[in-house]
């Protein structure tokens, strides 16, 4: 104790000369921190000149500084506060920071990875991430660059083991919270908006975002990815959820929670360009979302034709004949033979096996019907080879046996969807529809 007070007075009275003629000077501080009594944004010697200056009766404090000089939060600004002020400046002295930690500066955040003597700084916003070499001297804090060896310095103040401040050398301050002990990948950011399993939706920004729950109730998180972890924080710094994560493809990753339970997270941008429906750039076109009468390639788009044909020569040499017997159907077209169906069968029925105008991804020339547009074509050999080798030519069962109240239309082996070789790849892999995989519906309105 006795060495801390010698300390403290060998400290104010090399400074006081120094600090005295700032006593009175309020500055205009982006941040409030508790002790920065003369609001420079750095909690220093000159600090304790200034309480120790009040406390001795010499002038006053305004309420801003009263505020930063109640260190302790007892609503009194005493002795108690100039020994919290000591252990705050010595707290600062050569400490360097550990974890991920998220800075805030003017409401813009940058995250943090501390390690070492060295620190990878990401700006979300901006998309980039730097590394620094990070030495600590008393309270200044330097960052240099290791390639080109140019410095950007600033001063840090502890106002506890969870929180920190740096003023930098152009006068801004920035804020820091703890965020975890892992560090965060950049390269995993998961940015975008996200449907999971539990009937929540995430709406994620570089490493922040908004989390609307089932019920509605909205809340704000961060979250730090490294690898296989992943550490969400809800709300306060203690609020911190951690788990695995586990990406099974592009659009769709899996967060088993430290309690055990598992979250199925699922990517969903959804799009309307000039009346057409995209979900996550996919076109989609069933009972739930519709194409414009006036949507008309004309024909299967080339891509898809291109993918059929090279399909049907390699089927060909393993005995197998395919061929296309409906492929694009305008909107008119679609609309007339949906009609002719529910004459004959009635609407009810015919809502299981045919779309209405808009709804048929005919319209979309991306689909077709193989063979035979009937159930006579289900067990046989080409819709069999079909079945096992069309995702290799980009196309999928659009209508899968089992799944008629998800598609909403019965089980169809002869239809077919061009989606591309990956991503029709990825739907194939996960089991799932079309309407699975992206997390939407098929059910008409009316």
């Amino acid at each position: 104790m006795k060495n801390s007070i010698r300390l403290m007075a060998a400290l104010l009275l090399s400074a006081a000369a120094a600090v005295a003629s700032a006593a009175y000077h309020v500055s205009a501080a982006s941040t409030m921190v508790k002790g920065d009594i003369n609001r420079d944004d750095i909690v220093s010697v000159g600090d304790m000149v200034v309480l120790k200056n009040h406390l001795l009766g010499r002038y006053g404090l305004n309420d801003t500084q009263t505020i930063a000089a109640d260190i302790n939060g007892d609503c009194a600004v005493d002795s108690l506060d100039l020994a919290a002020l000591q252990d705050i400046i010595l707290g600062s002295m050569d400490k360097l920071p550990v974890g991920t930690w998220i800075g805030d500066c003017g409401g813009g955040k940058r995250y943090f990875c501390f390690d070492s003597g060295t620190v990878k700084i990401t700006d979300p916003t901006a998309g980039t991430s730097e590394s620094f070499l990070l030495d600590v001297t008393g309270n200044e804090a330097v960052f240099r660059a290791p390639d080109s060896g140019s410095e950007l310095s600033a001063f840090i103040t502890w106002t506890d083991d969870l929180s920190f401040v740096l003023k930098w050398e152009n006068g801004s301050t920035e804020s820091f919270r703890y965020f975890c002990a892992e560090k965060i990948s950049p390269e995993e950011f998961l940015s975008g908006r996200w449907v999971t399993s539990g009937g929540r939706t995430f709406e994620i920004s570089g490493l922040s975002g908004k989390l609307t729950e089932k019920d509605g109730t909205v809340s704000r998180f961060e979250y730090a990815p490294d690898g296989e972890n992943i550490t969400f924080r809800f709300g306060s710094t203690d609020n911190r959820t951690p788990g695995k994560i586990v990406h099974n493809d592009s659009m769709h990753f899996t967060v088993t929670w430290n309690d055990g339970t598992s979250e199925r997270f699922t990517r969903q941008e959804i799009e309307v360009r000039d009346g057409i429906t995209y979900v996550n750039g996919i076109l989609i076109a069933n009972k739930t979302y519709s194409l414009p009468s006036d949507y008309n390639p004309g024909k299967i788009l080339s891509e898809a034709q291109a993918a059929f044909d090279t399909m049907k020569a390699d089927a060909a040499k393993e005995g197998i004949y395919l061929s296309i017997v409906s492929g694009f159907r305008s909107y008119t077209y679609q609309g007339q033979l949906y009609s002719s169906y529910v004459n004959r069968d009635g609407k009810a029925a015919a809502d299981t096996y045919s779309a209405r105008a808009g709804h048929s991804e005919h319209q979309t020339g991306l689909a077709m019907d193989i063979n035979n547009a009937g159930s006579g074509f289900n067990n046989t050999k080409e819709a069999k080879w079909l079945a096992a080798n069309c995702v290799k030519y980009g196309f999928i069962i659009r209508y899968p046996l089992g799944k008629e109240d998800i598609t909403g239309y019965q089980y169809e082996s002869w239809h077919v969807r061009y989606l591309g070789r990956e991503l029709a790849r990825e739907v194939a892999d996960s089991g799932l529809t079309l309407e699975e995989f992206l997390c939407i519906d098929s059910k008409y309105k009316t």
